[in-house]
């Protein structure tokens, strides 16, 4: 969507075809008994200087309707609750009491936040990235503050050993990280580069925000704004082949055959070697074998009536006592995203809808022989167990609509092979230049999403299609 509002905005005759019948994908909302739910337990940010959300709305104009969240989330765990502070100093505070060791915590948040913030300004200029020719190997030291080295050793660091040397090795203090980690990297401490190990355990410290009526909201305003530059947005109309003929790509759909000299495609690594013909596949096989780990999620929805305090935060992380896990999951922590109170749009009568998702491994799910709705039910029961006991106010609500989803929910809604959702997990076994790149070596496609360099998250895909943004206009002006 973000590729699609730029290039409209620069005149480029704009086609977005979408499989299902809302656009947006994993950032987006779906109707259900009367309330919309988002697509999983999600926070949104991106709009603060050097971040790509700000860019889109600078560049194109858009208007992302949104209301700002402060504190923007707590995390529960060991019988206590854990407030992640917008303002670091206030941050820093919380986690000295929670975990102790203040001089350590200090100086561990200052460099993680020092990073990250040399990591969101290196990413705004670095739209070539990872460089694919010798013109985009030089563009680097044009682009970049050499000022900013010092942070490119921490690429091959990871969080495990940087939270070591600052002798933070309590082992509540890692189950903390890991956890923050495994929501927003995929990952865990000790395979997670500090490099990205450092935006992805401050983004709170950053402006997280909340779209009244849900995401959709967000996707929408970026859809019209394609319409009224002349673009379309086709829904229910499933891309089933790509072709390359005569120097342009022809696109198969069960509606039409549609031929462009650039073809964009957010589909999953993983997708595309079942839609691309026989030059391309081969490449695509490649890639997916690079990448064959990937999580999946177990969601529920629910809506309850409104029990909970005024000052609860909208999003929460809820730890399982230690040594537990949820069943055929593997996750030790869900993760709650909450309608806001005044949104009537999401909700009627005064009631709260509800995400929760916590991560589980995929393919067991496509193969439960005839177990599948007995062991859902399960996994279903034991996280609203744990609701009860840990979310504040939930043990006293009326459940009044619940129900879930796994990775094979996934796969049939969103058209995620395996279900696999939330982008490639970070590697310490992989490097900066490892990633599937914007362009393959197919002049006039390119890819975006999260199995695509910078990864996961909203953040993260807008700025994934930014990045095709600015390769579409150097290369077919």
């Amino acid at each position: 969507m973000s590729a699609a509002a730029m290039l409209a905005n620069d005149g480029y005759k704009v086609l977005i075809l979408e499989a299902a019948h809302v656009p947006g994908g994993c950032s987006s909302s779906f109707y259900r008994k009367g309330y919309w739910f988002e697509s999983g337990a999600t926070t949104l940010i991106g709009f603060d200087r050097h971040q790509p959300l700000r860019k889109l709305e600078s560049v194109t104009g858009i208007d992302i309707p949104r209301i700002e969240l402060q504190p923007s989330m707590q995390v529960h765990m060991s019988g206590d609750t854990l407030t992640r502070f917008k303002d670091p100093a206030k941050w820093i505070s919380e986690a000295e009491r929670f975990f102790g060791n203040g001089p350590a915590q200090q100086s561990f948040w200052d460099l993680a936040l020092k990073i990250s913030d040399v990591v969101w300004q290196a990413s705004e200029k670095n739209s070539f990235f990872p460089p694919q020719s010798l013109k985009e190997w030089l563009k680097l030291p044009l682009n970049n503050d050499m000022s900013h080295v010092w942070v490119l050793p921490y690429a091959l660091r990871s969080v495990e050993d940087v939270m070591n040397s600052h002798g933070l090795n309590s082992p509540e203090f890692r189950r903390f990280v890991d956890e923050q980690l495994m929501i927003t990297a995929q990952s865990t401490a000790e395979d997670t580069p500090f490099l990205f190990g450092a935006p992805a355990l401050t983004y709170t410290n950053y402006s997280n925000y909340y779209v009244p009526g849900g995401l959709i909201n967000m996707v929408e305003r970026i859809a019209d704004f394609v319409k009224q530059k002349g673009g379309a947005l086709h829904t229910r109309e499933p891309v089933e082949k790509i072709m390359r003929e005569d120097g342009a790509y022809k696109v198969f759909t069960p509606k039409g055959v549609y031929t462009a000299p650039v073809a964009v495609s957010n589909l999953p690594v993983w997708n595309m070697e079942d839609i691309t013909s026989a030059e391309m596949k081969e490449y695509f096989r490649k890639e997916s074998e690079k990448f064959s780990e990937a999580w999946g999620a177990f969601t529920l929805g629910l809506v309850t009536n409104d029990t909970y305090p005024d000052e609860l935060p909208l999003h929460h992380q809820l730890h399982l006592p230690e040594g537990e896990l949820i069943p055929y999951t593997g996750s030790n922590s869900v993760f709650v995203s909450m309608s806001h109170a005044d949104d009537d749009t999401r909700s009627k009568n005064g009631n709260r809808v509800l995400n929760v998702s916590c991560h589980t491994e995929t393919d067991s799910w496509f193969s439960m022989n005839g177990s599948y709705e007995k062991r859902k039910k399960e996994v279903e029961s034991r996280i609203i167990e744990h609701l009860k006991k840990t979310l504040p106010g939930f043990g006293k609500a009326e459940i009044i609509n619940v129900f879930s989803g796994t990775p094979v929910t996934w796969q049939n809604w969103v058209y995620r092979k395996k279900g696999r959702v939330g982008g490639i997990p970070q590697s310490m076994a992989r490097s900066l230049l490892d990633w599937t790149p914007a362009s393959p070596p197919f002049r006039g496609l390119y890819l975006c999403g999260d199995t695509v360099f910078p990864g996961q998250g909203i953040p993260g895909v807008t700025l994934s299609g930014i990045n095709v943004y600015y390769r579409v206009r150097e290369n077919h002006k």
